[in-house]
């Protein structure tokens, strides 16, 4: 009956913070790098410094994240899924009418600051992925966790659609990060009337948490026996495919000539079969195969076809290959997460998505901090080449090295 009352509103929490996330990815090019535009900050800045200010701000909120996501996993499996996940909810609202109100005032000190408040309190998917482990069975958890990527897959189909609109409509490149803090708003309602406390929260809460903890816990992950290959393994797929994402906008500009239209339009291609692999064929694979036997191919798979990206002669071979990129990445992500949730206990879960989600946030910082320059120095195949080595690499760790256990 929980399983019940929690697995919607935690989608529907997720997606509502994709669908905000993805309405300011359309905005973020505008403001920094086009001086065509009106509503452009960086007068008086050369194009280096304009890279410079958009990677760091893009960064930042991946770097505080890595910081911050260990300790709020560890505090909701002290004081409950549902209080944290309404305290970082309510966080990244104001952050994002923070960064409104930035743009409005024309203050670069006001969107730093907007950023690194939005890195500390970006959790969510992790207390959510915690949530779920609490509600499911170690069988079920890669299905279920499925709908996580299924709300995130949405929310890239459905955000940039949304920001580019309202950026049209209004004129104001502010508009959409005012209506992505009130869709905030509306998330904090669907969990304060709708989400269930999924986790049972212990009577004793003397725990010392503090960011010196929370960064040994981190180097923990990739130095203890029972965890280390899943941690490392996970953060070496990360790297590989944010350098996908991350280049294949530049990649699609200067090889194929698209504009920023079309990029949306590949995007969202992607996230559609996303949420096709992890809303359908997920499900379907799970009840036959066990985790380790998916991820022994999918991980193969999408760093064989991540590789072939720049060898593609024509944008109707792009598309032809692109489910057999986002196929195997979707049953990737579900799947390594369901294994680091098997091999903790109970009341460890949100500490050990929390891990998951501050190298996640890492990788997911520092790649578009430095995919452009990459690109600049080494040609535009090399990030798919790479790309592809980070993810078998991944793969050997993850079969090449000493079995997770896991609680039956």
């Amino acid at each position: 009956m929980l399983k019940q009352k929690a697995l919607l509103p935690l989608f529907f929490t997720i997606l509502l913070d994709m669908i905000g996330f993805g309405m300011i990815i359309p905005i973020l090019p505008i403001i920094f790098t086009d001086p065509s535009s009106p509503s452009f900050l960086l007068f008086g800045y050369s194009v280096k410094e304009q890279f410079l200010i958009a990677g760091g701000i893009t960064a930042l909120a991946g770097i505080m994240t890595f910081i911050a996501a260990p300790i709020l996993g560890e505090l909701s499996d002290l004081y409950g899924r549902k209080k944290l996940l309404s305290i970082c909810i309510t966080i990244l609202a104001i952050s994002q009418f923070f960064f409104g109100f930035g743009i409005l005032m024309s203050s670069l000190w006001l969107l730093f600051i907007s950023r690194a408040v939005a890195g500390l309190a970006g959790a969510n998917i992790s207390i959510a992925q915690a949530s779920i482990a609490d509600i499911t069975a170690p069988k079920d958890r890669a299905k279920n966790f499925g709908l996580i990527g299924v709300g995130v897959g949405l929310g890239f189909i459905l955000g940039p659609v949304l920001g580019g609109s309202i950026a049209s409509l209004t004129g104001s490149a502010s508009m959409p990060f005012f209506a992505s803090g009130i869709l905030g708003i509306i998330n904090l309602l669907v969990v304060a009337f709708f989400l269930p406390e999924t986790h049972t929260i212990p009577e004793s809460k003397l725990h010392n948490i503090t960011i010196l903890k929370a960064l040994h816990n981190i180097q923990s992950a990739f130095t203890g026996k029972e965890l280390s290959h899943l941690y490392t393994a996970n953060f070496l797929y990360l790297i590989g495919f944010t350098f996908f994402t991350s280049s294949t906008g530049i990649f699609l500009v200067q090889k194929f000539g698209l504009t920023s239209g079309s990029l949306g339009t590949y995007f969202g291609v992607l996230g559609m079969w996303i949420v096709i692999t992890q809303g359908f064929i997920l499900r379907v694979i799970t009840k036959k195969y066990t985790e380790k036997q998916i991820l022994r191919f999918s991980l193969v798979a999408v760093a064989l076809t991540i590789m072939l990206m720049p060898f593609m002669p024509s944008l109707i071979f792009i598309y032809v290959l692109l489910p057999f990129i986002a196929i195997p990445q979707g049953l990737s992500m579900a799947n390594v997460s369901a294994l680091i949730s098997k091999s903790v206990s109970p009341d460890k879960q949100g500490a050990a998505m929390g891990i998951n989600g501050s190298l996640s946030a890492l990788a997911q910082g520092i790649v578009p901090a430095i995919a452009g320059g990459v690109t600049a120095l080494l040609g535009l195949s090399f990030p798919y080449i790479f790309a592809g080595f980070c993810i078998l690499i991944a793969w050997k760790n993850l079969f090449y090295k000493k079995t997770t256990r896991e609680l039956l």
